[in-house]
Parts: structure tokens; C-alpha cells; sequence
């Protein structure tokens, strides 16, 4: 199953060291153009080693963006990216990864599967991919390169150690 994905995760694996697991877990990730520009081109341009791994995946997939997601994203108050991803994902009847809470909760709203990057670490370890204790390294490293709330944080280190 494929998954289309919004910066934040591409992003936060890439730099914790866990891009791989998405295609364990997907096979693939479609990103639309605009996440390509902010996550690749934008980072590239600012030197950013996590940009140039990314841009040499080969099992991520540039798509060109739904039409008109500038009147939605304005209106529902997310990022052209997360829109573009949401739609995306919407239109293929695939997930989407997404880390931005409002993102997430309008993607839901359309009844959408909806993984962040942690939803990713836990899925790796349900699955086999790694270990309990490495889940709960990868998931120290996450609250080092995004913003994770206590509550979030500590629902998260649950899961893990129950699995």
C-alpha cells in the first residue's frame, strides 16, 4: 500500500535516521509538488542534509498538486502542502502522513487514514521492523527534532513499552 505524505514526516524520519521505514511499512510514498519544493528545493537551498537524502529517494514519488487547494487551505486553515496531501491521499484512497494537529484533524474529518511520524515508530515496532527499545530511542530523538506535548509524548512511550 502506498501513502502520500506531507513534509513534517519526510522531514523528522529523515533526520532521526528511520526514512526506510516508510517504504517498509508503504512500499512507497506520492508526495504532491509543493511538499517536493519545501522539503527538497527549500532545503537544499539552505543546506540541509536531510533535503539532499530525500531528493535521492527513489521510491518517493513527485505528483503534481490537486487543482485549487489554495481556496481550501486558506479556508480550513492549513498549509498548501498539508492540503495538497490531503487531497491527495483523499483522491487515491490512501493514507496520509501528517504531524500538524489541524491537518490531522480535517484529513480525519474526510474520513481519512491519518499516520504521523510517530504513528510510524509505533507501526515499526508492531510490526517487527524494530525493537521496543529502539522505538523508544526513535521516539526520544523525535521530541529532539519536532514538537511533542508531555501528554503526546507519554501516550506514545506507553504504547511502545506495551507491545
Amino acid at each position: 500500500m502506498t501513502a502520500v505524505s506531507n513534509a513534517g514526516p519526510l522531514i523528522h524520519l529523515a533526520k532521526i535516521g528511520r526514512i526506510n521505514l516508510l517504504k517498509e511499512i508503504f512500499n512507497g510514498i506520492i508526495i504532491p509538488e509543493s511538499v517536493k519544493v519545501e522539503v527538497i528545493d527549500k532545503g537544499k537551498e539552505k543546506g540541509k542534509s536531510d533535503a539532499f537524502l530525500i531528493g535521492n529517494i527513489d521510491w518517493i514519488k513527485v505528483v503534481d498538486d490537486p487543482s485549487d487547494v489554495d481556496q481550501l487551505a486558506e479556508k480550513v486553515g492549513i498549509h498548501r502542502g498539508e492540503a495538497c496531501a490531503i487531497l491527495l491521499a483523499k483522491s487515491l484512497n490512501v493514507p496520509v502522513l501528517l504531524d500538524d494537529s489541524d491537518a490531522r484533524k480535517f484529513a480525519l474529518g474526510l474520513g481519512l487514514e491519518v499516520v504521523g511520524s510517530i504513528g510510524i515508530i509505533i507501526r515499526a515496532v508492531k510490526l517487527g521492523l524494530i525493537s521496543k527499545e529502539d522505538g523508544l530511542k526513535d521516539l526520544e530523538r523525535l521530541a529532539n527534532v519536532m514538537w511533542l506535548s508531555v501528554d503526546v509524548y507519554e501516550k506514545a512511550r506507553k504504547v511502545i513499552e506495551s507491545l
